[in-house]
């Protein structure tokens, strides 16, 4: 397997920060219940669990000969 290059790890860590710190922005200063900015907060965490999760599974199985 090959490992990513510094520039495109760099970059991935980039955007998600920018992305998560954009996000929380928006919920600080939107004009919603503090349940409903939990909610979508939560929400945007179990995506992000979400789409590692699957990275990591379709990685595994990926690597299983004669597949």
């Amino acid at each position: 397997m090959t490992t990513p290059s510094s520039a495109f790890m760099g970059a991935s860590w980039l955007a998600l920060i920018a992305g998560a710190l954009t996000y929380m922005a928006g919920l600080w200063t939107a004009q919603l219940a503090l349940s409903e900015k939990g909610f979508y907060g939560m929400a945007s965490l179990l995506s992000l669990f979400a789409a590692v999760t699957v990275q990591k599974n379709m990685r595994d199985l990926a690597s299983i000969p004669n597949r």
